[in-house]
């Protein structure tokens, strides 16, 4: 599990991603936490077949509004072009019996007001029916204060963990087992129908619940489109530059084209840009490629080797922003300035763009497919895990359980629905504004919503673009070209202790190794001794540990 979405500030680890990103570490470089266990051998056979053997919830999809743009079993997600007219409250009474609830979450912007200066965390209080005791954490410190929590004794009742192994979380499935709670007997098949909107969250989603044979978390469910390769689609078509190259040398003419240095102008944000568009046309694997059981990662692959040679030459070429590779630069400024015309991200922050653009009306994105290396069509784009993190709960009775899975049910409660609308973006009026059924957050919205509370549990992901449904159908069109057939990470549903304890330091040496040559300071010839340097601090026993749950 290895996504966080961008449509707020930077979240969790994307400092870290944004220094392997401007290596072309892509974030879908290693595996994930989808599935794990709490023996030693955490990488076990044995351990793969009992989570399997796990009868998940039912899948029961949520019915009330029809979407505009419908979405597919295969992962394209369902699009909306307004808000729909007069959302009903579907939840009557609160879903708690008062008394506090206790939440540990994240967030990647701005702390919030307090609950007493907070008006929408005091109308939510009401709403669930309990005080919400929410301990908020810059995500930046997430895997430290996560850490100190696991040490302690006094559990909250949701706890939201960093995202292993870039996070650094050691033990996360023993603890899971010694001190959060086995959800299976309340979840499980028919079960999760006493909770309808937790019903409505799709089936690959709660498989990243599943540890050591039971259902241990709630899931945070988002599309699987994963990153593409956005562009100004307002300044190509300005410039008059065909926003679809049929291989990799027209892309290079484009960058060519686009660039004008003395009017602080490149084709790209940032190297990591480039890597990943340029992998995906010479067919790089998605993290690992499995074949007759065996694993072979990306970084092992020729082809890698090859996208490091070709992006290193665009780098002497000046086509790419020349502080791109600053982990802290601002790219998503540069993007919206004009600065840089093409960047990857993820698709969430399509409306995002929209929403910071400093244009106006007429600025335009758009989503650009990669080609075949030397053309024939195009390539196939990196699928992003189906969920976005997951939440354990603490150990507590039956009733309290049964009290937290109302709330979170209520939490999850889908697009169209008023619950929705308010979650999102507050007290009508005092949050945001509604005009022609589109909700626009208002300053105090901005601020004051920002609890962390989607990170506990969330409906399934659509596309939305308050107030554009051009820009809305337009992501929709995108995902709907890429998706079938977009190419899955093998290991995403399996689980390496090994790559949880140390992923963090062997993606920032393989980083590290990658920016040396994009930057010239070595040649290419040295990634061949960082990629046997991987192996043998760690890369080969992860390679085993996934290997061993394959079926």
């Amino acid at each position: 599990m290895t996504h966080r979405p961008t449509g707020a500030a930077p979240l969790g680890r994307r400092a870290f991603l944004r220094t392997a990103a401007a290596a072309g570490i892509g974030v879908s470089g290693a595996g994930g936490l989808l599935s794990a266990c709490t023996s030693s051998d955490s990488g076990s056979a044995d351990n793969a077949v009992r989570n399997t053997a796990v009868k998940l919830p039912a899948y029961v999809p949520w019915r009330g509004v029809a979407p505009d743009y419908p979405g597919t079993a295969q992962g394209l997600l369902n699009g909306f072009a307004r808000y729909p007219a007069n959302p009903a409250r579907t939840i009557a009474a609160p879903p708690a019996h008062g008394g506090s609830i206790s939440a540990f979450v994240e967030t990647g912007s701005p702390i919030p007001p307090g609950m007493k200066s907070n008006p929408y965390w005091q109308v939510l209080n009401q709403r669930v029916g309990a005080k919400l005791d929410l301990t908020i954490v810059p995500a930046a410190d997430l895997s430290t204060k996560f850490a100190t929590l696991m040490a302690g004794g006094d559990l909250p009742d949701f706890m939201v963990p960093p995202l292993p192994p870039l996070a650094g979380v050691r033990g996360l499935p023993q603890f899971l087992a010694a001190k959060c709670q086995d959800l299976t007997p309340f979840l499980s098949g028919d079960a999760v129908k006493e909770y309808p909107y937790l019903a409505n969250i799709t089936t690959d989603a709660w498989r990243a619940c599943v540890f050591d044979g039971g259902i241990y978390g709630l899931p945070v469910s988002r599309g699987v489109a994963g990153s593409l390769m956005f562009y100004r689609a307002d300044l190509f078509e300005q410039f008059g530059v065909n926003p679809a190259p049929t291989s990799y040398a027209e892309f290079r003419t484009l960058c060519k084209d686009v660039t004008d240095a003395k009017k602080s102008r490149w084709a790209l944000v940032t190297p990591g840009s480039a890597m990943a568009f340029v992998a995906q046309m010479l067919g790089v694997p998605n993290g690992w490629k499995a074949e007759g059981g065996k694993l072979t990662n990306a970084f092992e692959d020729e082809r890698y080797k090859q996208t490091l040679s070709e992006v290193r030459q665009m780098v002497k070429a000046g086509v790419i922003h020349p502080d791109g590779f600053d982990p802290a630069a601002p790219w998503k400024q540069w993007f919206n300035a004009g600065n840089g015309l093409m960047g990857e991200d993820r698709y969430t922050a399509w409306p995002q763009y929209y929403a910071d653009n400093v244009v106006g009306p007429s600025f335009r994105v758009g989503g650009m497919r990669p080609p075949v290396f030397d053309g024939g069509g195009f390539a196939g784009t990196w699928q992003s895990p189906p969920v976005n993190n997951f939440t354990p709960l603490k150990k507590a009775s039956t009733s309290r359980i049964k009290e937290l899975l109302a709330v979170a049910n209520w939490l999850a409660a889908p697009f169209g629905t008023e619950e929705y609308l308010f979650r999102k973006f507050g007290v009508l009026g005092v949050d945001y504004t509604m005009d022609n059924n589109n909700p626009t957050p208002t300053q105090a919205g901005l601020t004051q919503t920002v609890l962390g509370v989607r990170y506990i549990v969330d409906a399934p992901d659509t596309i939305f673009v308050p107030g554009d449904p051009e820009a809305t159908k337009a992501c929709w069109d995108y995902q709907k070209s890429i998706i079938p057939t977009s190419v899955k990470d093998p290991t995403v549903a399996l689980f390496s202790e090994t790559y949880s304890r140390t992923g963090a330091v062997l993606a920032q040496h393989v980083a590290d190794a990658a920016n040396d040559i994009l930057t010239g300071r070595k040649s290419l010839s040295s990634w061949d001794s960082a990629v046997a340097q991987w192996r043998s601090a760690g890369g080969d026993r992860i390679r085993a540990e996934f290997e061993r749950q394959l079926h």
